[in-house]
């Protein structure tokens, strides 16, 4: 095979396996922000702007200090555990596996003990900026 062939052959190749990457890339994310949806979106949100539920909105929930919702009344046992911590896969892992572990006292009562769909759940937090 010439040079010039196998090199498009190749390239070709290449952009076959990235387009299959991004491809699987999102439907994981579909998957995870289905999985969102059907555990936590009865009592949050996750689209930038909408407001509170029975939950604080979830966007952005990454990037900020826990517990500075605008217009959310978080619990006293919420604000004392987590005051001035800043959300991160670690912290909301152990969030998700427990809340009372996390902050005794608070109001969230959903507990997620399998590890995948934890991830899951992180993964699609994550992509909410």
């Amino acid at each position: 095979m010439h040079a010039s062939v196998r090199r498009t052959v190749a390239a070709t190749a290449l952009g076959m396996a990235v387009v299959a990457t991004q491809s699987l890339a999102q439907d994981d994310l579909a998957a995870a922000r289905k999985l969102a949806l059907n555990h936590c979106g009865v009592c949050h949100a996750f689209d930038a702007g909408e407001g509170t539920r029975q939950g604080p909105n979830l966007w952005g929930a990454l990037t900020r200090v826990a517990g500075t919702v605008e217009g959310f009344a978080y619990s006293d046992g919420f604000r004392k555990a987590l005051a001035g911590k800043n959300w991160d896969a670690a912290l909301l892992d152990r969030w998700l596996t427990d809340p009372q572990s996390v902050a005794p006292g608070t109001v969230m009562l959903y507990k997620q003990d399998d590890v995948e769909k934890r991830a899951a759940l992180i993964r699609f937090l994550e992509s909410l900026q």
